[in-house]
């Protein structure tokens, strides 16, 4: 990763306070703020898209969904998988 030299000034409270809670160096703690701002700032954009256009508006994207077949098993586990489950546990082991 290519890394850039800044030179700022801050909130010292802040920074003080960060410092004690993230025991790390300085570069680590900016780059860990700048990563939470920027995933921040693109959730907000997310939610503004998704609240601007929701799916439920695209008729692309609010299809009802065909139903399928049954599932073959709706009661109790056939004891042959039960078997090789148990085979391969121990195998496992």
């Amino acid at each position: 990763m290519a890394r850039t030299r800044i030179s700022t000034t801050v909130d010292g409270e802040r920074l003080a306070r960060a410092r004690a809670l993230v025991p790390v160096p300085d570069s680590e703690l900016l780059d860990r703020a700048l990563s939470a701002l920027v995933d921040q700032i693109l959730t907000d954009k997310e939610i503004e898209a998704i609240t601007a256009m929701p799916y439920e508006d695209d008729p692309d994207l609010s299809w009802e969904a065909p139903p399928g077949p049954d599932l073959p098993y709706d009661g109790d586990i056939p004891a042959d998988v039960r078997a090789l489950a148990e085979q391969r546990r121990r195998q496992a082991s």
